[in-house]
């Protein structure tokens, strides 16, 4: 996997919320957080566009796509964090500096809706965007994803590369990642900013939904013929669905929609002890 972030005592970091903003009954996390990167030797740099203010909304489109363009285009910002997720981040891609993006690339990191920026990052910038929830190191397993963070980002490790999985077709896939959430990946169907799977990985996870609404998602996807072109799919978790027990349905229906290699990993999605793929970077499993 790349090791393309180092992470050193005194680096600067953005913080920001491009989809829904951040609820400010959370802002003790968002504190708790923010000492937790300083800690690290950090200086977090937060948005202007970071809390709720206007319903949902932590500013207009263009409010937040700015704040977004001015922490790639600042020099000192080392990488940018998304803690934020709902359904607004879609909003904001029209608004985005793809040029400027290019010419300042760093990485940006989020998961669930900010999936629709992971990948129009990649096909606008041709620039490589972390799934990762930086809110993991204060939740139930924050202890653990802290030492994997210092290590990975820090100290050159792969902690929160290397993710355990099995072979559910298949032995073998090579490609570059795409994709993310499969609902917000969806979102990009027909527009621009959808990568082009051929010969790519597809990774997918999702928090909520059960059998019926992810086999309808899946059916979406097939019916795009993205697993038509697509060189395998990675499976990540998908919460709601495997609790209660119905990930058996969706399996069996992609392998009756699909000739693909598949892999599962429990360790990428929504999780509190969830790790990071790097989304337009080429992998092997």
């Amino acid at each position: 996997m790349s090791r393309a972030l180092k992470l050193t005592v005194g680096n600067k970091v953005g913080l920001i919320a491009c989809s829904d903003g951040i609820k400010v009954e959370n802002l003790t996390k968002v504190e708790e957080l923010i000492r937790i990167m300083n800690s690290f030797g950090l200086e977090v740099v937060i948005s202007n566009t970071l809390f709720r203010r206007n319903g949902y909304f932590s500013g207009s489109p263009k409010e937040r796509a700015a704040e977004l363009n001015l922490l790639f285009k600042n020099n000192e910002i080392r990488a940018i964090f998304d803690i934020s997720g709902g359904d607004s981040a879609n909003q904001i891609l029209e608004y985005l500096d793809y040029d400027n993006i290019r010419m300042h690339p760093k990485p940006f990191f989020g998961i669930s809706d900010l999936s629709v920026i992971l990948n129009a990052l990649y096909t606008q910038s041709n620039a490589k965007s972390y799934h990762y929830q930086l809110m993991t190191l204060v939740s139930s397993d924050g202890a653990e994803q802290q030492a994997a963070f210092y290590r990975t980002f820090f100290e050159g490790h792969n902690d929160l590369y290397d993710f355990k999985y099995h072979w559910i077709r298949g032995n073998q896939m090579s490609g570059i990642v795409i994709g993310g959430n499969i609902r917000c990946f969806l979102k990009l169907a027909g527009t621009n900013y959808i990568p082009n799977p051929s010969n790519q990985i597809l990774f997918l996870e999702s928090l909520s939904g059960r059998a019926n609404k992810i086999v309808s998602l899946f059916a979406q996807l097939q019916q795009v013929r993205i697993f038509d072109k697509c060189a395998g799919v990675i499976l990540g978790s998908f919460t709601e669905l495997e609790r209660y027990n119905e990930f058996l349905i969706v399996e069996e229906y992609l392998k009756e929609i699909s000739r693909i290699p598949i892999v599962k990993t429990n360790e990428i999605g929504h999780g509190s002890d969830s790790k990071c793929l790097i989304i337009g970077e080429n992998i092997t499993l």
